[in-house]
């Protein structure tokens, strides 16, 4: 049988594997370290406060890192990340050091140290230690992860020659066959698939080197905790890789970054950055063989992942999974990324968090508008509609409609996206709403603001994140204060109300008690137009005071003032 001939746009003589030389290549350089310094528990204080000022160095070989140092911790919690080249002949000993900062010029004191042999790093993998300090310094919590950048990369761990990936596409089609999932590897469920990615190329890559017009392109690609390295091609915008590379998956809802970089002696220079998910990397199929990869032409983003770039990037990806074992692995925890960075504070990711919040709150405010607009009989045909079909659901309800009313709204969403129909956000969200929300985007795409209006729109947002956050914990205290007799009067009236209804309950059916309640609330304005609105249990709680108000409508009088500060001096003298 003939080989599957991949789909990929057919590469001329130019677009053969380009190995130029660097001007500033080292010739033993086998690989990168890269180190995650997360944070250190229980370090020996120094200080005689009781603290430390820590910061942490690494060092292999002639190669050292520093981190920043943190004031006044035993606990640092340091999240940085550092690269250290890895040559072939120099120590494979990683030492790892941990310093109380000293002021003035004087020494520095070592607070402990720890050793690790990186020749122990299988590579591609990404390894989460705790080391113990030496002296009872404490423990300190590093991420390593080791990439291979030899020029015999085929025969790594992770990259695989075409030969090798062939049969490797037929060894994992039989390994992964549904049908023999009974029989194979019961008591593997993480190993859920693997998943081969092909670098092909890049073309129209931005220059990085500006004198000189060109770039020394190589990528980054990850998935889950894995990730490798390309070789660079030095002097060129336009870097043909065409190489395969081999993931074993976990989880098929992970993603697949890849990351382009421009090569320095002492630094990378950002290029640009694709992410995809795994699941969408299914090989066609016809008559139960495959014919060829997924190939993919994609457009380079900017760091943030929100903009297009400059230049694109050829790939061809495959998925081979067992969908049993996906579908458990969907059930229990997932792996966590160590390879993730947590987002520091922008004010440009604040505001779109905030506006992601907004579109939420919007949806449920339409609904509420929605559910208005039938409560108020504005459309006689629509309450009289939803009166019946209220009534109908409440005497006919049993519990597994909850789940059957969740499916039809997922079944509905699949034939909305693809026949056309109208998506239920569309049809719940008011018109008006989302006319005042496009006219909001509008506005803000096509205006710049200056920095003045920029800090008025961030201290605006702050000003309602930090009322919202008082009503809640406002509403929450009320109704704490309800059960520990704050006010009487209130905790007196809420039991004889909790005492009826527990009562009511006994002798009526629940089903009866929401009918009743429902069709007096939905007829109400019917009966009566000019009725206003009315929430009881919001109005009592409103009655109820919050913490703050209490601490404020607290009395104070000489004898407690005086038993106050003398409290206070005490902690004080303590401290």
């Amino acid at each position: 049988m003939s080989s599957p001939k991949p789909c990929s746009p057919k590469l001329d003589e130019r677009d053969t594997l380009q190995r130029s030389t660097s001007p500033f290549q080292e010739k033993h350089l086998s690989g990168i370290l890269s180190i995650t310094l997360v944070e250190a528990a229980n370090l020996r204080p120094m200080n005689k406060d009781g603290s430390s000022d820590p910061y942490c160095k690494f060092k292999l070989g002639h190669q050292k890192h520093k981190s920043k140092v943190l004031r006044r911790t035993l606990d640092p919690e340091w999240k940085e990340r550092f690269e250290i080249r890895v040559y072939s002949d120099s120590s494979s000993i990683l030492e790892i050091s941990v310093f109380d900062y000293e002021e003035f010029g004087f020494s520095d004191n070592l607070i402990g140290s720890a050793e690790v042999d990186i020749t122990e790093f299988e590579e591609s993998k990404t390894y989460k230690q705790e080391l113990d300090l030496d002296n009872k310094g404490g423990v300190i919590t590093c991420v390593f992860n080791l990439s291979r950048i030899d020029e015999n990369a085929e025969d790594s761990g992770c990259e695989l020659s075409p030969d090798d990936f062939i049969s490797l596409r037929k060894t994992y089609a039989m390994s992964y066959n549904p049908l023999n999932y009974l029989t194979y590897k019961w008591d593997d469920v993480e190993d859920v698939g693997v998943l081969v990615v092909k670098i092909i190329k890049c073309i129209d890559l931005p220059e990085a080197e500006t004198i000189i017009g060109t770039s020394d392109p190589f990528c980054f690609i990850e998935v889950e905790n894995t990730r490798v390295r390309t070789t660079t091609m030095y002097k060129t915008q336009d870097p043909v890789w065409n190489k395969q590379f081999k993931f074993q998956i976990k989880d098929v809802h992970s993603t697949l970054n890849i990351r382009v970089f421009d090569e320095e002696k002492n630094k990378y220079n950002f290029l640009g950055c694709v992410k995809l998910p795994i699941l969408e990397a299914h090989t066609i199929h016809r008559n139960g063989s495959k014919i060829h990869l997924l190939f993919r032409r994609c457009l380079l983003k900017d760091r943030k992942l929100e903009r297009v770039g400059f230049g694109e990037i050829f790939l061809e990806t495959e998925l081979i999974y067992n969908p049993l074992r996906a579908v458990i692995k969907t059930l229990l925890p997932a792996e966590e990324n160590l390879l993730y960075e947590e987002p520091k504070f922008k004010r440009n990711l604040f505001m779109q968090n905030f506006k992601r919040v907004y579109a939420l709150a919007t949806v449920a405010l339409s609904l509420g508008l929605w559910l208005q607009r039938i409560y108020n009989w504005e459309h006689k045909a629509k309450s009289a509609i939803s009166l019946l079909l209220y009534i109908l659901v409440v005497v006919s309800f049993e519990l597994y409609m909850v789940p059957m009313f969740a499916a039809a709204i997922i079944l509905y969403e699949f034939l909305a996206r693809w026949i056309g129909f109208k998506s239920f956000e569309t049809w719940v969200m008011n018109a008006d709403l989302q006319d005042q929300v496009s006219k909001e985007d509008e506005s803000e795409d096509g205006e710049e603001f200056s920095f003045t209006a920029k800090m008025k729109m961030v201290l605006g947002v702050c000003q309602t994140v930090q009322n919202s956050l008082d009503l809640v914990a406002s509403y929450c205290e009320r109704v704490k204060n309800v059960f520990n007799w704050t006010i009487p009067f209130l905790s007196f009236m809420a039991a004889a109300v909790l005492i009826s209804g527990t009562i009511l309950l006994y002798f009526v059916p629940l089903r009866w008690i929401i009918l009743i309640w429902g069709i007096n609330k939905l007829t109400v304005k019917l009966r009566d137009p000019d009725y206003e609105e009315n929430q009881e249990v919001l109005n009592f709680l409103s009655r109820l005071p919050s913490d703050v108000e209490l601490n404020q409508m607290r009395v104070i009088t000489k004898e407690s003032s005086k038993r106050t500060n003398s409290k206070m001096l005490k902690s004080r003298r303590h401290k």
